[in-house]
């Protein structure tokens, strides 16, 4: 397996709730669907493939997943409770868990609602999202489009305010390739 091999989002939500557990961190299933989409997006900006073939929607909490919705929506706002997953080799390759631990290392400090704030301001979720309306596709398209131009100007407007600004913005992490 390589980064050019696809996982299920089922596959990458399984192993964030298994480092979270470890951790001692807390994730609902608002935030499940935040940092899942934006996995998605960094790999598809690093590696030009998308990580999982799951679709993406614009929904009015942000972009979701929808069967990883369904699938936690029992939990409701509380934290979701997950065991390990097993031999991480067995799913994913060596390249992706290289890249899943920058991105989770760097992600997973942000809340649930930061994580929304930040995608309502992005155009792949502002362009396609509709009030009232379902099963708004976020391309992968827009995506690529999009994102590349947070590396040329990691902090752009409005996000995050001045005084909560980073020391060392998010983007740049992504901003070479990982392979």
């Amino acid at each position: 397996m390589d980064v050019n091999s696809m996982v299920s989002a089922h596959d990458v939500a399984k192993l964030f709730l298994s480092w979270a557990n470890r951790d001692g961190d807390l994730i609902t299933n608002l935030k499940m669907q935040k940092l899942l989409y934006y996995a998605q997006v960094w790999h598809l900006v690093n590696f030009k493939v998308p990580l999982f073939s799951d679709k993406i929607e614009a929904w009015e909490s942000g972009p979701a997943i929808p069967n990883i919705y369904h699938y936690f929506k029992d939990c409701g706002h509380s934290p979701i409770n997950y065991e390990e997953i097993g031999n991480e080799e067995d799913v994913f390759s060596s390249d992706q868990l290289e890249y899943l631990h920058l991105f989770y290392d760097k992600f997973i400090g942000f809340s649930a609602h930061e994580l929304v704030n930040m995608s309502h301001n992005e155009l792949p979720w502002k362009d396609v999202f509709e009030k009232g309306e379902k099963f708004k596709i976020i391309s992968h398209k827009s995506m690529k489009d999009f994102y590349p131009k947070l590396l040329e100007k990691p902090i752009y407007p409005g996000w995050p305010p001045a005084e909560q600004q980073p020391h060392e913005p998010v983007w740049p992490l992504f901003g070479s390739p990982l392979n």
